[in-house]
């Protein structure tokens, strides 16, 4: 067992300064290896604080890998493993649906309109999350990749992970449920355009326009 999925963090330095991007994300799956699939890179804040998707070999769940810079060190960095979506992890950039308002971190409502941004499945049954789950990766079959889903550490709801089939880049997915009990896909821009060009929705979920 790895040190990082042991204790759930773990510090590595890089060999050089001023580090890009792919280094950055090359060196997270370096250090996480054998313990974590890694994806890409989910958000970053503006403190510099990044956030991973990676999924757990061990349970093959998924889990967001916080990345932060050590204050102590130039080249030093912290990588921690976190289970559930919180204010913590770097959110991507993005509006309301409704309102344009952008939101609060992974907060599940809207801070201007109250829109629930973040619904999800209700209830326990395990064959309907599972005919939900295939029903979103119907909704985006050709365009994106489903990764899987975690959950929110405050107020419910699911989020959907996806990969970009063309560039690989690893997207957010909202899921809301509309007042006939039917559910839309749609969250961050990309997706929201992706789905609104697609010729056949499926039901649940539609398509949001």
């Amino acid at each position: 067992m790895g040190v990082l999925r042991d204790s759930g963090s773990t510090k590595f330095n890089l060999d050089s300064l001023g580090a890009a991007g792919d280094e950055l994300l090359d060196a997270v799956r370096e250090t996480a290896a054998g313990d974590f699939e890694v994806f890409g890179e989910i958000a970053r804040s503006p403190d510099g604080t990044i956030a991973y998707l990676a999924r757990e070999l061990a349970d093959k769940k998924l889990v967001a890998l916080r990345l932060t810079h050590s204050p102590k060190a130039e080249n030093e960095y912290m990588l921690e493993v976190a289970k559930h979506l919180d204010a913590s992890v770097p959110a991507p950039a993005g509006g309301c649906p409704r309102c344009g308002a952008p939101p609060r971190s992974w907060g599940r409502f809207c801070p201007q309109c109250g829109l629930d941004l973040w619904m999800g499945p209700s209830g326990t049954d395990a064959r309907s999350k599972e005919a939900l789950h295939e029903a979103v990766k119907q909704a985006t079959r050709g365009k994106f990749e489903i990764l899987g889903e975690m959950s929110r550490a405050q107020g419910g709801g699911v989020v959907y992970f996806a990969r970009d089939v063309a560039t690989g880049r690893v997207e957010a997915l909202r899921l809301q449920q509309e007042r006939n009990g039917e559910y839309s896909v749609g969250l961050t821009s990309v997706l929201q355009r992706a789905l609104a060009s697609s010729d056949k929705p499926p039901k649940p979920p539609r398509r949001q326009k």
